[in-house]
């Protein structure tokens, strides 16, 4: 939606420079980043499909990026702290130009605002499609805000502001860790996050070998220090996109199942088809998920076998055997 609330800005009257280059953080799409009247665009992204969509569409960028731009835009996330964050580093990005900072009522648009405002003066403000549009001269005033170090949490795990239950450990997660059976060979963990699943394995079972898959680049070097093992390999790829080099004898996971705020049961279904094509004749899927949420017509679908093996009022542990979409 920036590029709506950029426009009824310009409608209304605001006039932005045609600025020779700029850094677009955390942008939803590339169309909005097409709306901003600048040279040279370049992006910062730690989500490995949005990275590698944008650099197909030839924009300049990834999870971390270098030089100084004359304008930067910060499309803002979920997290409140990370969205202080982003401020901070749009300064840094462009300490001499304008900071663009664009998003919707949802996403705590409203209270980053006001923050930024007892800081400094805001140059302009426009509200349009549920969200704002605001703006303001780069300042080296936002210095408390930066929130790149690392956190240690419960049992001395690493995490970061921003990836998900970056707080403690998901208790979703525990569910599934808690109801596992003794589980050896070759192990796949899809959406490892910041490798609490892993580490558990790691730690108190007999593995060969994990392989952790996770699309947040900051949740994906956390789990590599959360799993400082010979026997861990963390893939910073998207579900879609990673091939995996071997067939797995199981494959653990805890899917996520929003995009944005909006509930998108899809994405589970999508991990589940990813772990039926990449499991031995004989593997198994332990999986977890919200209790409200319909994977059961899917894993019928692609396991021969499936069943219920732990629940409560919140989470479903989901073991499947038999994968029909198999390599081996």
């Amino acid at each position: 939606m920036f590029r709506a609330r950029l426009n009824h800005a310009q409608r209304t009257g605001m006039q932005v420079a045609d600025y020779q280059s700029c850094v677009h953080l955390f942008p939803e799409d590339g169309s909005d980043m097409d709306a901003f009247p600048a040279d040279a665009q370049a992006f910062v992204h730690r989500f490995f499909p949005t990275v590698a969509r944008l650099t197909a569409q030839g924009f300049e960028g990834g999870p971390t990026i270098k030089g100084q731009f004359d304008a930067a835009v910060v499309h803002v996330p979920r997290s409140k702290q990370l969205a202080r964050h982003l401020v901070n580093w749009a300064c840094q990005l462009a300490p001499d130009g304008i900071i663009y900072v664009d998003g919707a009522k949802t996403q705590g648009i409203e209270s980053l605002m006001k923050a930024v405002k007892a800081i400094t003066p805001l140059m302009g403000v426009v509200s349009a499609a549920h969200g704002r549009l605001f703006w303001f001269h780069a300042t080296g005033q936002f210095a408390l805000w930066d929130a790149s170090s690392l956190r240690e949490i419960e049992n001395g795990f690493k995490t970061q502001a921003g990836i998900f239950s970056a707080e403690h450990i998901d208790p979703g997660s525990a569910f599934l860790a808690d109801a596992l059976e003794p589980l050896s060979g070759h192990i796949a963990d899809l959406g490892a996050g910041w490798g609490y699943l892993s580490h558990h394995l790691l730690s108190e079972h007999p593995v060969s070998s994990i392989d952790l898959v996770e699309a947040d680049h900051a949740a994906a070097s956390c789990a590599r220090l959360n799993c400082d093992d010979t026997r861990a390999q963390v893939f910073w790829q998207g579900i879609d996109s990673w091939e995996a080099q071997k067939s797995y004898d199981h494959v653990v996971m805890n899917p996520p199942f929003h995009e944005g705020r909006k509930g998108e049961p899809d994405l589970g279904k999508a991990f589940i088809r990813k772990a039926a094509g990449i499991l031995k004749k004989k593997g198994k899927l332990w999986m977890v998920a919200n209790r409200h949420l319909p994977y059961e017509e899917t894993l019928s679908q692609l396991f021969v076998d499936f069943r219920a093996i732990a629940g409560d009022k919140r989470f479903k542990v989901l073991l499947a055997s038999g994968p029909r979409n198999t390599r081996l």
